[in-house]
């Protein structure tokens, strides 16, 4: 099987609401066929995807580098389009009217994240969402802090922020991105414009 960066040696845990919305982006973009060809690939038990049940992300990492495998694309493209598809489709789907109430922009929205991730937490036991932080560096010009416990999900995220692009219907674009030494897990810094 195809090796990523993805750290799956951890012992953390993920719901099954994202195996299953993994499951859904490709049944939906490539058909039955392909996520058959997915899921025999990765070795991932078919009981995997019950939404409110945790798994160690290793099954997660096993299903996208299986996904890169089969679809021939690389591991960061697959996960960059699983973060679009998670923000326009299974969150939106998921939780519409919290994410309504967290921002009427994207700036906004970025900036209520880590309020919204509380109220989730709620519902998931032991789950340890990410932190986003949000600075101003000049007009319609912005520093955003990504930072979690766990690492390789940076192209993930670039997806999520393009997926809240397309949402808030406004022009995203990188100027920078760099990642600052942690001990563990993950500090990503992007520099971007939102307009």
């Amino acid at each position: 099987m195809l090796k990523s960066n993805v750290n799956s040696d951890k012992d953390e845990k993920v719901y099954g609401l994202i195996n299953n919305a993994l499951q859904s982006m490709i049944r939906q973009n490539y058909g039955d066929e392909k996520w058959q060809q997915i899921l025999e690939r990765s070795g991932v038990p078919d009981d995997s995807f019950l939404t409110m049940r945790s798994y160690d992300d290793s099954i997660t990492y096993q299903l996208a580098g299986a996904a890169a495998e089969v679809l021939g694309a690389p591991i960061e493209t697959c996960l960059e389009m699983f973060g679009e598809y998670w923000v326009l489709e299974t969150a939106t789907k998921s939780y519409g009217p919290l994410m309504d109430a967290s921002g009427r922009d994207m700036v906004e929205f970025l900036r209520n994240l880590n309020a919204l991730h509380d109220r989730i937490t709620g519902t998931f036991l032991n789950y340890v969402p990410p932190e986003f932080e949000v600075e101003d560096v000049g007009e319609n010009r912005y520093r955003i802090h990504y930072i979690s416990q766990r690492e390789g999900l940076v192209p993930f995220v670039v997806g999520l922020f393009n997926g809240l692009a397309k949402r808030f219907d406004c022009e995203l674009l990188y100027h920078n991105k760099q990642s600052e030494d942690v001990a563990q897990g993950t500090h990503a810094i992007f520099e971007v414009s939102v307009k």
